[in-house]
Order: structure tokens, then C-alpha cells, then sequence
């Protein structure tokens, strides 16, 4: 039976971040982060020179009513990129704890982890296409549109780095030189080693995919947030009234699509799942393995 930590049904209004998403994320195997453009976007900058430009074209100053990064000391504390920030962390250290694990015996320290995360799969979210579009009621390719004519800044957004910083070293156990890494990475790299991982392409899916009926509660949702953004993609040019359907939310047959298209990647999940739990496991075998060895070692010390 697999236990998900949805952050929107699992946090408590009032309740520290802390409390909420990030530690939930400390004691999750799997990470499934929903990339869209409404996630990544306001993490791209658009210089000044280029405002007009990118404007006029139908990209946003605030992409989905956030602030976009500068990579400055004026940048907003981002929750979402924070996570990322502190996924991209933990991930990294299991990569490190395990590459020790397979060359020498483990110590009492790295006996005692903190971190259940074992592996990332990013789900890639593209533009739902308008009504009216030949890709109707499909979607994009979600790397058209990731930073919003954006580009991700090649430093560190200071505010959200050192938040996500200071969570690790007391909750996750990072040392100096680990805080000093998280405090230095760019938020172009954290997008990175989001995006570099093989993941999800809610898109790529076959062209007779067989629809779905949306529950009570799914229906509740047409309509509401944000499809957008409004500019021209795959090479075709959007009519106006197609521009003021991406600012209105998703409708049903848009909404019965994305349900299929994730219901056709289902099996890629379970997979995820599995492949995390049996890495969790051999790790335990092989740190009682080791164990053993270090009791064995001690006996023979004179």
C-alpha cells in the first residue's frame, strides 16, 4: 500500500513550512514534483531589455501572480523552489552516503540518517492547448514554456537557498561543507537537476488515448486556476478569444485529457515506487552486512 504526501491536502493553514511540505519530504521515499510553467517560470528572469519584447509576445512579468528571480539578495522566499532546493540536496547526499556504502564500511554517523528520500521523478506538465487549437484538448511540450522567456539565473536566490539551507543542517543532519553546497547552488542548477532527470512527459502519449470521466470533485475544477500562458506554440498563432481561454483555467475535455495522460503513465510511477523501496532495502541489507563486519573487526583488535 503506498502512502502519498499530497502538500496541498496534507498542510495545515497557519502551520510552519517546515512542519508541513519540507519535512514531509524528508521521510518520503519517492518525489514526484509537478513541473509546469506555473512552477518554473517565475523562477526565470526576463532582463529589462527584453521585457517589452516577451510582453508583447504573450509571456508574463508574474508568471501565475509570482515574483520572478533575479538571483539577488531582492529576490522573495519561494516555497516551492525551496523544495526543490532541499530535494536536489538530499538527493545529492544519498548519492554520496551510497558510493561509501559500496567502497567501505559504514560508520556509526552514517548509520544514523535522517533522510528517507531515495529517488525523483519529475512530472512535466505542458500548456493545455485552447479550444479551437489543432492539438485540442492536448497539451505541449512543457520545455516551450518552462521559464517563460525566462532565463534561470546562474546564482543562488539568497533568501530561499538559506532557509532551505538551515532545514537541512537541523533536520537532515548536513554538515558545513553541505550547507555551504546548498547555499551556493544556482537556481539554474536546481531547476536542472530537476529537469535532467527522466521523468514524466505528461504529453507523449498516443494520439488515440482514451479518454476519462472526471469525478464529482474533478468537475469542480473546470474552469478554476490558470492554463495559460497565452502565447503562440507549435508554430500556430492563437485568435484572441483563444488568448482569454488560457487565462481562464481548464475546461472539461482539457481536464478529461490530463486525467488520461497521467492514468496512461500510472505504471511509470509504480515502477518509481518500486525501484525506491528495493534500493531502500538492499541499502539496509548492505549497512547490516557491514555492521557485522565492523563487530567481526572489533574482535580482533589487541
Amino acid at each position: 500500500r503506498v502512502t502519498v504526501y499530497l502538500d496541498h491536502a496534507r498542510l495545515v493553514k497557519g502551520e510552519d513550512w517546515e512542519e508541513g511540505f519540507a519535512s514531509g519530504l524528508l521521510h518520503s521515499l519517492c518525489f514526484f514534483p509537478l513541473l509546469s510553467y506555473g512552477a518554473t517560470a517565475p523562477l526565470a528572469e526576463i532582463p529589462d531589455d527584453s521585457l517589452s519584447a516577451a510582453l508583447a509576445a504573450g509571456w508574463e512579468e508574474r508568471p501565475a501572480g509570482r515574483t520572478r528571480f533575479r538571483g539577488t539578495e531582492n529576490d522573495v522566499e519561494d516555497n516551492l523552489f525551496k523544495e526543490f532546493m532541499i530535494a536536489v540536496s538530499l538527493l545529492e547526499k544519498r548519492q554520496e552516503l551510497d558510493r561509501h556504502l559500496l567502497c567501505s564500511l559504514v560508520n556509526e554517523m552514517e548509520s544514523d540518517e535522517i533522510a528517507d528520500l531515495e529517488m525523483a521523478f519529475p512530472i512535466l506538465v505542458g500548456r493545455p492547448h485552447p479550444e479551437g487549437h489543432p492539438m485540442f484538448p492536448g497539451m505541449g511540450d512543457f520545455f516551450a514554456v518552462q521559464g517563460g522567456a525566462g532565463r534561470y539565473p546562474d546564482t543562488p536566490s539568497p533568501a530561499s537557498a538559506s532557509s532551505a539551507a538551515n532545514f537541512l543542517q537541523r533536520r537532515a543532519g548536513f554538515d558545513d561543507s553541505e550547507v555551504e553546497a546548498t547555499l551556493g547552488r544556482s537556481v539554474s542548477a536546481t531547476v536542472k537537476s530537476l529537469t535532467s532527470l527522466q521523468g514524466c512527459k505528461l504529453w507523449d502519449v498516443p494520439s488515440n488515448l482514451t479518454e476519462t470521466e472526471l469525478s464529482k470533485s474533478q468537475k469542480e475544477l473546470v474552469g478554476k486556476g490558470y492554463a495559460g500562458p497565452p502565447v503562440d506554440l507549435e508554430g500556430v498563432s492563437l485568435l484572441p478569444e483563444q488568448k482569454l481561454l488560457c487565462l481562464g483555467g481548464m475546461g472539461e475535455e482539457q481536464l478529461k485529457r490530463l486525467k488520461a495522460q497521467v492514468l496512461y503513465h500510472l505504471p511509470a510511477f509504480h515502477e518509481i515506487i518500486d525501484r525506491a523501496v528495493m534500493a531502500q532495502q538492499e541499502r539496509l541489507r548492505a549497512k547490516d552486512i557491514n555492521q557485522q563486519l565492523l563487530h567481526r573487526k572489533s574482535n580482533f583488535n589487541f
